[in-house]
């Protein structure tokens, strides 16, 4: 029985609701970001977005970037 390849670091796309911090107006959007963690994705988006964790999906080798 093959096994599924272990990486080191796997990628993953995290989604996300956000609303812009800068605009009073704002209406929520639909946001993805490829990271290792959750907590690094967030860290992407933070500066200038609310973020709501919409989910994660794995992802594939097309989208991983480094």
């Amino acid at each position: 029985m093959a096994s599924a390849p272990q990486f080191v670091c796997p990628q993953f796309t995290y989604l996300f609701l956000a609303v812009r911090r800068a605009d009073l107006c704002a209406v929520p959007c639909r946001l993805k970001v490829t990271a290792s963690s959750e907590r690094y994705a967030r860290r992407a988006l933070a500066k200038d977005f609310v973020l709501a964790f919409a989910g994660r999906l794995p992802c594939t080798t097309q989208e991983a970037r480094p």
